[in-house]
């Protein structure tokens, strides 16, 4: 009987999704057929307030940022990492049960810091020989609770997600770096970027900015987006608005009133070809997500940082600005300066294309699968 494996993951935000999205995709490619797999949301089994998260995160992160940061700083420490598994556990006991009932595996895959906190010492009290992996989805400065001495083992991003998994008691032989996973055909899916050009009615010879706010449009995406498009800058701007929908018709609504100045500017919703526009692009301008910058390190774009969510997201930043490829800009004149001075020094340019190139980890959703996999078997992770 084929093992089976579960990934589970929680939509605040769209990476925990799409990072488990990535690495079954990995499985099945390099172990085609041979596992049961299932992508659960697990939120709904959890306890309260963390239960209600998915409601409250976009709107803490877009208009109580202070309100996030205090939790964030004041969760992330050991005493604080405890008595947040004793409440997942005490109090989500049974709905927990439920979960691993309905979705039995012999490997679960958390994708969510929480799960990395409840999953343990929920297969102790089973007595369930499954094992639990979990993929750290922050690259340096990620919530303490990623971290858990007893997972079977620990997935991280990069050698500073690496140090912290020590400092918080993850045993070294149960952790792994493997790089922060994105989808394995995602090059393949960039190297269509003139045939998207083209279906946009975007020209070939005028460079084209990419604009993302994440999954939920969130942050200062919307006084960045209309700071570019009123700047006149010789650049085209595609804006990914995902689930703001009112940014989006804002900007369509400019596009039609004033379309001899608008003529390069094209917006996109919700969408699952954020490679192919990647692979459109010459420069990225996002927020600190980590799943949109490992995509763009992948795709060799210069990277212009707008935002980033205080704490969760501050190592992103230092990631990428410190290895070179990108800028932190956090105003919307900041990148409109910014992007000026990049556009008039071509050379500059592709000093962080190549340096964006050095971060990437094309291979890190095959080789967090290969950890899995492993395990599945009853192999060490090594």
């Amino acid at each position: 009987m084929a093992k089976r494996i579960v990934f589970l993951y929680g939509d605040t935000g769209g990476g925990h999704r799409s990072t488990a999205q990535a690495v079954e995709q990995a499985l099945e490619l390099s172990r085609p057929n041979c596992y049961q797999m299932a992508l659960v949301n697990g939120t709904l089994w959890l306890p309260f307030p963390f239960n209600q998260s998915e409601k409250s995160y976009p709107v803490v992160v877009n208009r109580a940022r202070f309100l996030h940061a205090l939790v964030f700083h004041g969760l992330n420490r050991r005493l604080m990492v405890h008595l947040m598994r004793t409440w997942l556990i005490s109090l989500g006991w049974r709905k927990a049960i439920d979960m691993v009932q309905r979705y039995p595996a012999d490997v679960y895959v958390s994708c969510h810091p929480l799960f990395s906190q409840l999953l343990p010492p929920l297969m102790r009290r089973l007595k369930s020989p499954a094992k639990v992996v979990h993929i750290v989805t922050d690259l340096a400065s990620g919530p303490a609770a990623h971290f858990a001495a007893d997972l079977d083992a620990c997935l991280v991003p990069t050698p500073q997600a690496h140090r912290q998994a020590l400092h918080y008691g993850v045993p070294a032989d149960r952790i792994a770096l493997t790089g922060q996973p994105v989808w394995p055909n995602s090059r393949h899916r960039m190297a269509k970027g003139i045939a998207v050009r083209a279906a946009l009615g975007l020209r070939l010879d005028q460079p084209v900015a990419l604009l993302i706010g994440g999954a939920d449009g969130m942050g200062t995406l919307s006084p960045t987006a209309r700071a570019i498009v009123h700047s006149d800058l010789p650049v085209q701007l595609i804006v990914v608005c995902g689930r703001n929908e009112k940014l989006r018709s804002e900007l369509e609504a400019w596009r039609a009133n004033t379309p001899s100045r608008a003529d390069g500017l094209r917006t996109q919703g919700f969408v699952d070809n954020i490679p192919e526009l990647m692979g459109a692009s010459d420069i990225l301008i996002s927020k600190a997500g980590t799943l949109t910058l490992c995509e763009g390190l992948l795709a060799g774009l210069p990277i212009l940082i707008y935002d980033a969510i205080p704490g969760q997201e501050d190592g992103n930043v230092e990631y990428v600005t410190q290895g070179g490829a990108g800028v932190f800009c956090p105003s919307p004149r900041a990148v409109v300066d910014q992007l000026c001075a990049w556009l008039a020094e071509p050379a500059e340019l592709e000093r962080r294309r190549e340096a964006a190139l050095r971060l990437a980890q094309p291979d890190a959703a095959l080789k967090a699968a290969q950890v899995i996999a492993r395990l599945a078997e009853g192999e060490a992770i090594d």
